[in-house]
């Protein structure tokens, strides 16, 4: 696999997984779930902002495809194992998809606040082998990412990434915690927040 190949097969994966998200969340809210838990007060300022971060980046991975001079832009290097970028990418959006579907009716963008309550503690699935498997797989995705586009972009993405989703998760088990109180607790001591 050539390089062009490449960002071409890193392009095509990332619209698949934005297509999959943006229709998951667009299902739960016909179905009346109040998926955009980020939009809810100014608590949720650290997940806009990792939000707007993931946009840039998936632009620049889709839009590297056909103007590979971006690559130059972001001192970007060639991959030295693309099949082995592509397994990293694959895994990490695997991961992404079957833990996303796996929360099913739970599942927010965001933090939710008192009136937008997720009902069910999901424990099943993925979620019994992370507390947090919807962000291992995007950091798998990442480091994914990174080796099909090594440079410091996206090493800058995911170390920030890292960070702001620690952050993410510190909130979200607040939160979780006050929701569910023994129940999380006890599923918190079993599993591991990232594996």
């Amino acid at each position: 696999m050539d390089q062009e190949q490449l960002r071409y097969s890193v392009a095509f994966i990332v619209i698949l997984l934005m297509a999959w998200m943006i229709g998951f969340g667009v299902m739960l809210r016909l179905r009346g779930v109040e998926t955009a838990a980020i939009a809810e007060g100014r608590g949720n300022v650290r997940q806009r902002l990792l939000i707007a971060g993931a946009a840039i980046l998936d632009m620049y991975l889709v839009l590297r495809a056909p103007f590979s001079y971006l690559d130059q832009l972001v001192l970007a290097r060639s991959a030295p194992q693309p099949l082995l970028s592509l397994f990293i990418l694959v895994l990490g959006g695997l991961i992404i998809l079957i833990s996303q579907s796996g929360m099913g009716h739970s599942w927010r963008v965001g933090v939710p606040d008192k009136k937008n309550h997720v009902d069910e503690l999901v424990v099943t699935g993925m979620h019994r082998i992370s507390r947090n498997p919807v962000y291992l797989g995007i950091m798998i995705f990442l480091i994914g990412a990174m080796t099909a586009a090594p440079g410091p972009f996206t090493l800058f993405a995911v170390f920030i990434s890292y960070i702001g989703l620690t952050m993410i998760i510190s909130q979200e088990e607040r939160y979780l915690e006050e929701r569910f109180g023994d129940q999380y607790r006890d599923y918190k001591n079993r599993v591991r927040r990232w594996i």
